[in-house]
């Protein structure tokens, strides 16, 4: 008979719980309910078509201004600024992007390789001049210091090696993109002062 009670007490228990972590969870549903509307009315999108307009700015993070209000229909047929594109007579490729989108981007490109092929000869004389300074040595333990530089020289040498083989193939890629894409091929030459 006791044993029947404790069964009873214990279920009774159990019931009382699942009941109270329900309606504790229907809360939380709510909550998270209403954080994602308020999540989804302060983002925005950046498409393509806005890379240009942030491709100079610089990184922040946190919390976004609260949106304007809307304003009224009048308000745009009185001549209220639209987000109007840099250049309206620049021609465009098939995706809509601008000769300037296609310029910049391209120059960029060539630039990280260039700047890839210098320190490769950076490296390259940076390892020569250790070995200079390794066979200059007389000392065991400066000679073992010198070694492991240029280990570490060696190192980033294949590091340069690898990031310049990914860079000129991201430059090849661009360009193939580029021309799928309805470039002309003049937006992909560097222009020349």
């Amino acid at each position: 008979m006791k044993r029947m009670i404790s069964v009873f007490a214990a279920s009774l228990l159990f019931l009382t719980g699942a009941l109270v972590y329900s309606q504790s969870l229907a809360e939380l549903a709510k909550k998270e309910k209403e954080r994602r509307e308020k999540v989804k009315a302060e983002s925005k999108v950046i498409t393509n078509k806005d890379t240009p307009k942030y491709k100079t700015g610089s990184v922040t993070t946190g919390n976004l201004p609260a949106p304007p209000a809307p304003q009224k229909a009048g308000a745009e047929a009185e001549g209220a600024p639209k987000a109007a594109k840099a250049n309206p007579d620049e021609p465009v490729d098939f995706q809509g992007r601008p000769e300037s989108f296609w310029r910049q981007t391209m120059a960029d490109a060539r630039q990280r390789v260039k700047n890839l092929e210098n320190e490769a000869n950076v490296l390259t004389l940076k390892l020569a001049d250790l070995q200079n300074q390794f066979y200059r040595e007389s000392s065991g333990f400066k000679q073992q210091d010198i070694q492991r530089e240029i280990q570490k020289t060696f190192y980033e040498q294949d590091r340069n090696k690898e990031e310049l083989a990914k860079a000129k193939d991201q430059l090849h890629d661009l360009e193939k993109q580029a021309r799928k894409d309805g470039a002309l091929p003049g937006w992909l030459t560097p222009k020349t002062p």
